[in-house]
């Protein structure tokens, strides 16, 4: 084989990506998930052999979208809150604090718009809603120590296990965000709805905790 010639491997990651960006193209310009793959195919330039060699479904593409992404949010949160843990570059309010992390995630609201359209698809469809279970439950709980250790950055302890804290606060900014289209001022209710449920799910260290649930 030629040095230069790709290898099958390549080949089918390339072929994946450009499906992915497809849809993610498609699901910009309509909101909807309800594209055909012929219409997918059309605008990766491929054809219907190429998509079934990648995914089985439309569905089982946009859920990969989804993962692909939120990988990307985790990734970024993640380096956000370990910014904040450290002494440099701590702000001086749970708020500001608030502000920094939102700040520090993608500016488009197309994920949390794709995730929005899933679970309302998962409402209605079991097995649909069976193959979206991709939250991983290491991921919560690492995500939600974190935000446990930012808030006693704070003064406040956690009345929840950091899993809950985590689905908790990744819950309310989702909410927000996707009303954010409706919204005079979205990026300060973003900001209140995260804060809010931080200082909500936590108590002063002064304050005997709550028996937890």
């Amino acid at each position: 084989m030629n040095e230069g010639e790709p290898t099958p491997v390549r080949r089918r990651s390339e072929t994946r990506r450009r499906l992915l960006s497809a849809a993610a193209t498609l699901f910009e310009a309509t909101g909807t998930i309800t594209q055909s793959v012929e219409e997918i195919c059309s605008r990766a330039g491929f054809t219907r052999g190429a998509f079934y060699s990648n995914f089985s479904s439309v569905d089982q593409l946009y859920l990969a979208l989804h993962q692909e992404q939120a990988a990307i949010v985790w990734e970024r949160l993640h380096t956000a809150l370990d910014k904040q843990l450290a002494e440099p570059g701590r702000e001086a309010t749970l708020d500001d604090a608030v502000g920094q992390l939102l700040g520090s995630l993608p500016a488009g609201r197309e994920w949390f718009s794709l995730r929005a359209v899933l679970l309302a698809k998962a409402a209605a469809d079991t097995s649909f809603a069976e193959s979206m279970m991709i939250d991983d439950e290491h991921v919560a709980d690492e995500l939600g120590s974190r935000f446990i250790a930012l808030a006693a950055a704070h003064g406040r302890v956690p009345v929840v296990e950091p899993s809950l804290l985590a689905k908790a606060v990744v819950a309310a900014h989702v909410g927000a965000v996707s009303q954010a289209p409706v919204d005079v001022d979205p990026t300060r209710t973003q900001r209140a709805a995260v804060a809010g449920v931080i200082r909500g799910l936590t108590v002063a260290e002064s304050e005997p905790p709550l028996p937890a649930e």
